[in-house]
């Protein structure tokens, strides 16, 4: 008796067991089905909703442009940015992350910057074509590279000059 009721409880719950399994399985088969679509694969996947949004490092970031101590402590880095052919230009200005740090008061403006941040020059100011060479860089920058040279048009449409994102190594 006790042996008909423990194989009628084992049969049982080997058919729970197998119910539950099919249907996972076409719940697994459907919700990637739906993933196909556009709208339903922003819902349903959390990595989809992070993607293009930009993540600060460090999260808790301190202003890196308050010091003058341009010593080199990762993640950052520093360059220098002179304006050739000039001994200074007042009015041009850098501009990291859209924030206006240093201008070319003096022919060379040396930069600590970090990994991900966008160094552009603001030259517009100036109706004639500038030129700015990168004559310094840390050990540990990637990018911009050291001898490269950036050219302004000159004037309102042409005057800014992007030096692009710094890439720490």
């Amino acid at each position: 008796m006790r042996w008909r009721s423990l194989k009628k409880f084992v049969n049982l719950v080997e058919k729970i067991l197998i119910r539950i399994i099919v249907i996972t399985v076409l719940i697994i088969v459907a919700v990637q089905g739906l993933m196909t679509e556009e709208p339903f694969r922003l819902y349903l996947s959390w990595g989809e909703r992070l993607e293009g949004q930009k993540i600060e490092y460090p999260v808790n970031k301190i202003d890196s442009y308050a010091d003058e101590d341009l010593s080199i402590k990762p993640p950052y880095a520093f360059l220098v940015i002179s304006a050739d052919k000039y001994s200074s230009l007042p009015k041009a200005v850098v501009l990291v992350n859209n924030k206006e740090v240093e201008s070319f008061k003096n022919r060379e403006v040396r930069l600590k910057v970090m990994a991900g941040d966008v160094v552009e020059i603001d030259s517009t100011a100036y109706d004639i074509p500038l030129e700015f060479k990168i004559t310094e860089v840390s050990d540990n920058l990637a990018y911009p590279e050291k001898g490269t040279v950036y050219c302004s048009n000159g004037g309102q449409d042409g005057g800014m000059v992007m030096i692009g994102e710094v890439m720490v190594k």
